[in-house]
């Protein structure tokens, strides 16, 4: 009896953390999708005349947009794995998995429905840009990534944590010879996964290793969720968030000596990657400093943090006249004042904080309406193929025996042209 009073007395410190939602993680995300639109806003309209990296204004612009990709990255893998590893279930009866193989699967097709341009696809034009990959097919591909990862895992019994940090690091230390092979005998669809030389922004290499370590954080706040109410876990990540960024360099040039791996030098020559993953640890320390101090946040800024998709596909179109050729950089591309950017980009935000604070009314009364007329609109279709489908196999059975006795007939007049000429004399 006394085992069981000590065994249940050591657990329940950790039942109060166990309920209890991590809310920096949807201010993480809130931050980076916020700072991706008034980014994308910038970069698309401001004029090029102001881009002068010697402002410091436009210095310090550049480096905090420099931080979006990442955040966001890892951010997606923190989430994922959080909440992969609340269902105990095998890993073929997984939800979260079954969830995460849909979702990624999702994401991809739906990064490539953003880049069509009906206009030019109903004139049967195949542009490049259509294949051209972006953030959605990277996130998609990541979250398959981590399910890949977890299925090895347990398949093997290995750390998923481990495992994790370990394909993260190969991500890295491979991303330059990723980059610098040529991968022309891939077809263009594949060849975008790995190269930006046909117009893709993202590639999996590098960004899917950020997933992956945010997905080392996700594990262990799943296994250890007070220490985002603590202060151990900011401290360390403060910590070693100030250690990459002063002193990989030097590491990954001791790494080389000591190795003579060409890959460590090329790294320390242009260390971006670490140098950008000590920014996203440093960032995350300072979001759970600020959802441990600020007690009553908005529901609206958490919401904006669960919404990122929707906002990710409206901006897509607004900005970038994708859909229809209409858009905000069809008549300001690269033209706005610095003054103008600011204040487009404030009214942009503005129009997303809205957009969310009313995405349920829009979706209770406005989906149900397009869900009925798609109904609506399929029933007629295939009423219509019902009924046509006897003509068109009528059409097509005529059109395909005078085809055949044409063929016939030329066949004939090219390879026996005196017998085919005596044939019909007498006829």
């Amino acid at each position: 009896m006394n085992l069981i009073k000590t065994h249940t007395a050591a657990k329940a410190p950790s039942a109060p953390f166990a309920n209890r939602r991590v809310t920096f993680i949807d201010l993480l995300r809130a931050y980076a999708i916020l700072m991706m639109l008034q980014g994308h806003f910038t970069d698309t309209l401001l004029a090029e005349s102001f881009r002068d990296l010697s402002n410091p204004v436009f210095a310090t612009w550049t480096f905090m947009r420099g931080m979006t990709a990442p955040i966001f990255f890892f951010a997606s893998g923190l989430i994922f794995v959080f909440l992969l590893m609340r269902d105990k279930a095998p890993f073929r009866e997984n939800v979260r998995v079954k969830k995460g193989i849909r979702r990624g699967i999702e994401l991809i097709i739906i990064g490539y429905v953003l880049r069509m341009s009906f206009p030019r696809l109903l004139k049967f034009d195949i542009y490049p840009g259509l294949f051209a990959v972006d953030v959605l097919h990277c996130i998609g591909l990541a979250l398959l990534t981590l399910i890949g990862v977890f299925a090895i895992s347990r398949t093997l019994k290995i750390s998923y944590p481990l495992l994790l940090a370990l394909g993260g690091s190969l991500v890295f230390y491979f991303h330059f010879d990723f980059k610098n092979a040529d991968w022309s005998f891939l077809p263009l669809v594949l060849e975008n996964y790995f190269t930006q030389s046909n117009g893709s922004v993202f590639t999996p290499f590098p960004w899917v290793a950020y997933s992956m370590f945010g997905g080392v954080l996700g594990y262990a706040l799943n296994r250890r969720p007070q220490w985002a109410f603590g202060q151990i876990l900011p401290l360390a990540l403060l910590s070693s968030g100030l250690i990459i960024h002063y002193h990989s360099t030097w590491a990954l040039t001791q790494l080389h000596e000591i190795t003579g791996m060409q890959g460590f030098l090329e790294h320390a020559n242009f260390n971006w990657l670490g140098w950008r993953m000590g920014h996203v640890f440093i960032a995350v320390a300072i979001f759970i400093w600020i959802a441990q101090l600020w007690q009553n946040i908005p529901k609206l800024l958490l919401r904006i943090g669960s919404e990122t998709l929707v906002i990710y596909e409206v901006h897509f179109v607004l900005l970038y006249s994708t859909w229809f050729g209409i858009g905000l950089s069809t008549f300001w591309y690269r033209s706005l004042t610095p003054l103008q950017t600011v204040i487009g980009a404030a009214l942009f935000i503005l129009f997303f904080v809205l957009l969310i604070a009313k995405i349920d009314r829009i979706r209770q009364y406005r989906w149900p309406w397009w869900r009925e007329k798609a109904t609506i609109a399929a029933r007629l279709g295939w009423n219509w193929v019902r009924e046509i489908t006897p003509v068109v196999q009528e059409r097509v059975a005529y059109a395909w025996r005078v085809v055949r006795v044409r063929v016939v007939r030329w066949y004939l007049r090219r390879v026996y042209p005196a017998e085919y000429q005596s044939g019909s004399a007498e006829k």
